[in-house]
């Protein structure tokens, strides 16, 4: 084997250790890193799902980064889902705080948003019948998924609606309308109705001869008050020359 051979091994196997000890490195780096930080390992759990997120995924109390997501897996009751995450905040976080899926913006990516429990709020968080590793954060619903979940009831509840029904009951409604308009009993009283109304315009007519009668009597008299008394109106009065 000539000496370049042996050169080019020995560089390769060279490569090969730096390589296997950097990478041991920035591992070691890594795990110390996150077991230098700050905070205490908390675990929430979440009955919906939860895509989008992942280990190292912010986790922000009220906005402000405040710690990482650890880990995440399925529940031991192959329902929920467990986040485990290290949060440096000093707070009573098990029973002062909930923890919550949000989307940042249009980047869609997905982190935890923890926020104090509102006062006389009722928790959604869902009920844990195993025992747990970690203090527990109460979970709330994702906006998203209660916004589906009432979408689901309303298509419910429209599914549910009987439109064969009210359909055939309004056919039912208009036929008996149709019904009584042609009926005998409503064409007598359309009939009456129109014999009134004739009658009452003959009355109307008879009442304003009447009034222009009497409109014409009062002219009359104002012009010539001597026709109360006599038959005849005196001769007009000669006009003097």
């Amino acid at each position: 084997m000539n000496m370049a051979s042996r050169a080019s091994k020995f560089l390769i196997g060279l490569f090969v250790v730096i390589g296997s000890v950097l990478a041991a490195v920035i591992i070691i780096w890594v795990g110390a890193a996150d077991f230098f930080t700050k905070g205490s390992v908390y675990a929430t759990y979440f009955d919906e799902s939860v895509q989008g997120l992942q280990a190292d995924s912010t986790v922000k109390y009220r906005g402000v980064a405040v710690g990482k997501v650890k880990s995440i897996k399925v529940a031991p009751d192959a329902r929920l889902i467990e986040v485990v995450m290290k949060v440096d905040l000093s707070s009573d976080l098990q029973h002062r705080t909930e923890a919550q899926l949000k989307t940042s913006g249009i980047t869609g990516i997905v982190f935890i948003e923890l926020d104090q429990i509102r006062p006389g709020e009722r928790s959604s968080s869902p009920k844990i019948s195993f025992k747990t590793r970690y203090p527990v954060i109460p979970s709330r619903r994702s906006e998203i998924s209660r916004f589906l979940e009432d979408t689901n009831e309303i298509m419910k509840s429209i599914k549910a609606i009987d439109f064969k029904g009210l359909s055939d009951q309004l056919k039912s409604s208009t036929q008996a309308v149709e019904n009584f308009v042609s009926g005998k009993q409503t064409s007598g009283m359309m009939s009456n109705l129109e014999s009134t109304t004739a009658n009452i315009d003959r009355a109307m007519e008879s009442l304003r001869l009447t009034m222009e009668n009497l409109q014409s009597f009062s002219e009359s008299i104002n012009e010539n008050p001597s026709e109360l008394f006599f038959k005849r109106p005196p001769p007009p009065k000669k006009s003097m020359e």
